[in-house]
């Protein structure tokens, strides 16, 4: 659950804290909003509540995390090979706020990368989503965040973590 003072993942900006949950009349409709603060460089984002993709969401659960590391290990990557439509399908991945979603980015775009050079883009979308992920599940499992990242990787390459 959403709550003032608990901690939510948003996709492209990783771990934040929700600073205050406030109701604001829409169009007419009370509308719930989380206000919520990303980042050492103070992002703060308002995200509708009452929209059901919010982009926000709790902290995995603990007994979540094998889950996400067996899909890392075994989910086999197929991607478009041109840049572009590669990065528009890993966007909306990223955007749909999904755990597994956002292990596909990450798992077909290290997959790319042991073939041939990322493009700037890919690459920049590969390590930060990697570092939200990892972030995370660091969090989650107490566990230092540069260390989450060496276990990430090596689930994407199929060794045992």
């Amino acid at each position: 659950m959403i709550e003032a003072g608990s901690k939510v993942f948003h996709s492209l900006h990783g771990v934040g804290t929700v600073l205050s949950i406030e109701e604001k009349v829409v169009l007419g409709q009370p509308t719930k909003f989380s206000v919520s603060s990303f980042g050492d460089d103070g992002l703060k984002i308002m995200v509708n509540l009452n929209k059901k993709e919010r982009m926000i969401r709790p902290l995995l659960e603990e007994e979540e995390v094998p889950k996400v590391f067996e899909h890392l290990e075994s989910w086999d990557s197929d991607l478009p090979s041109k840049a572009p439509t590669r990065y528009n399908l890993n966007l909306g991945k990223l955007k749909s706020g999904d755990i597994f979603a956002l292990c596909e980015v990450i798992k077909g775009l290290t997959a790319l990368s042991e073939t041939r050079k990322l493009s700037p883009k890919d690459q920049t979308m590969l390590e930060q989503t990697r570092k939200n992920l990892a972030e995370e599940l660091s969090l989650v499992r107490d566990v230092a965040t540069e260390e989450m990242e060496e276990i990430i990787d090596r689930a994407c390459r199929g060794s045992n973590n």
